[in-house]
């Protein structure tokens, strides 16, 4: 299999070809949908040979200044994209921004944050980071994390609790507003009974935090019956939308929203 390499990465930024996919968080309960996650889904080849995220993301996790220039690339996009949503549907939203770890462990990334707020006119209840499970935090990412949520008032999402360095020891040291369980908690609770008491658990443990739950992964109308009866916040998976370009989030947006 062809190995994609931190030039041809750096190549992709500097000529703007990754493609910026959203995709919804359905509110359980309501069944509206003012919430979306964005992520870069595609990048395409110098040959324009589209290439999924699965071949460039672990190279940009793995190396730390990668991960700072893509980072603060799709820092920028990400607000700029979500501005313009925003504008064009007349009506707030909740944009969900994956941020690694290694962004977060930086001093200026705070400084960062107020300038894209500043730069598209959104505020921080427009705003939540969610931080992948890829990399570790260390005390600065700590403190910068805590000051964004007091200060600004930016929720904080711990993606993919249980898996990678997203484990129950952050929330000792980092308010987050809502956890969100992966695929792997998710996919097998009307088959395993065993994986349903895990999963209803954890819902517990965070309820006894005042943390909401999100649940990804949600591909079956049973799964989401089962969660939104335990008492889950919000689901996202291909039952509700899967992640589409942003032209066709905001035809769902415009739809759903509340």
């Amino acid at each position: 299999m062809y190995k994609i390499t931190r030039n041809e990465i750096i190549d992709a930024l500097n000529n703007d070809r990754f493609l910026m996919f959203g995709q919804p968080k359905w509110t359980l309960g309501k069944n509206t949908c003012n919430t979306y996650e964005v992520f870069i889904d595609l990048m395409i080849a110098e040959n324009n040979e589209r290439v999924p995220a699965q071949d460039f993301i672990p190279v940009i996790e793995s190396d730390e200044e990668l991960t700072m220039r893509f980072g603060s690339w799709f820092l920028e996009k990400a607000f700029s994209s979500g501005a313009q949503l925003m504008k064009r549907l007349g009506m707030d939203l909740n944009i969900s921004i994956n941020i690694l770890g290694f962004q977060a462990n930086r001093p200026e990334f705070i400084t960062k944050v107020q300038d894209m707020l500043v730069q598209t006119g959104l505020s921080g209840d427009h705003v939540q980071f969610e931080l992948s499970e890829a990399q570790p935090l260390n005390q600065t990412g700590i403190k910068n994390l805590n000051q964004l949520h007091d200060e600004l008032g930016i929720k904080l999402v711990l993606g993919n609790f249980g898996t990678g360095y997203s484990t129950v020891d952050l929330l000792r040291h980092v308010p987050f507003d809502m956890l969100e369980l992966s695929k792997s908690f998710t996919s097998d609770i009307t088959e395993s009974e065993r994986a349903l008491k895990v999963t209803l658990a954890i819902l517990q443990m965070a309820r006894m935090l005042d943390i909401t739950v999100c649940a990804k992964g949600i591909e079956t109308a049973e799964q989401l019956e089962l969660l939104e009866e335990a008492g889950f916040y919000k689901a996202q998976g291909y039952l509700i939308g899967r992640p589409m370009p942003l032209n066709e989030l905001e035809t769902f947006v415009r739809k759903y929203a509340a």
